[in-house]
């Protein structure tokens, strides 16, 4: 625990030594929010029958899909810019010679990151409710943080995997970016499924965060317990065994090439 800790505490140092970049973020996450107050406004409260599945409310609905969607973010991004900060800084070969296992040293250095997630989500609901009357009454907190945990899990290993291809290319951001939307785009973040192509939709099942947002919203909304979001959670379950799989054997095999190539001190 003592290693947790020391990783969890030099990050945090780190971001909280640039407050002013940290509160402005804050408050761009909160200005998000209003955007999307008033554009709730402007579709109203029944104007679209495909939000009648989530209460009718498109700002609640949308709330959910930014907050999980900043979580998805941080699990894909976090672990390829430890690995680039490494090779920018020249770190990266003492971190990965030190005696800790690769696992740990991938996961510890994510804590602080994971945990600034889970304030920023619990932000965006409170502040849903407090600024713009969004009733969580019913909610199922139990339920939500079941599928927060599975979801970070999930793609977690997408971001292990990722990492790995940074490791090897040294940068690819255009690539992830477009990933990203194309995510985003299929998986109802923005708009429910609902309005996509009925081939879209289809090819939205095989998307980890299709059923995470269909897990949280349920729970959130619906007041959903555990119980009912069961098969859901299966279901991200084992999208996280496969993708942890394939993120750490892929990482394992790209610290592997680089030592035999030479190209870890490179960038």
């Amino acid at each position: 625990m003592s290693l947790a800790w020391a990783f969890f505490k030099r990050d945090a140092l780190i971001a909280l030594s640039y407050r002013v970049s940290l509160a402005a973020g804050l408050v761009g996450n909160l200005f998000l929010l209003t955007v999307f107050y008033f554009v709730g406004k402007l579709i109203g409260e029944s104007a679209s029958p495909a939000l009648a599945p989530y209460g009718g409310n498109y700002l609640a609905f949308m709330l959910i899909g930014l907050a999980l969607t900043d979580c998805v973010g941080v699990s894909l991004t976090t672990f390829a810019s430890q690995i680039r900060e490494g090779q920018l800084t020249g770190t990266l070969e003492a971190t990965l010679m030190s005696p800790a296992p690769l696992p740990v040293i991938l996961l510890y250095s994510s804590l602080w990151s994971y945990a600034f997630s889970a304030f920023r989500f619990l932000l965006y609901v409170v502040a849903g409710g407090v600024l713009y009357g969004v009733s969580w009454r019913g909610a199922s907190p139990g339920a939500a943080l079941a599928i927060f945990v599975v979801t970070v899990l999930c793609f977690a290993g997408a971001g292990i995997l990722w990492a790995s291809v940074v490791m090897l290319m040294k940068r690819g951001e255009g690539v992830l970016t477009t990933v990203g939307l194309i995510v985003i785009l299929v998986s109802g973040v923005v708009f429910p499924r609902s309005l996509l192509p009925e081939w879209l939709q289809w090819a939205a099942e095989a998307v980890p965060l299709t059923h995470a947002l269909d897990g949280m919203r349920l729970a959130l909304l619906h007041g959903d317990g555990i119980g009912a979001v069961a098969g859901i959670l299966v279901k991200l379950g084992a999208f996280a065994v496969v993708l942890l799989t394939l993120g750490f054997a892929a990482f394992g095999a790209a610290v592997s090439i680089a030592k035999r190539t030479g190209s870890l001190v490179e960038y």
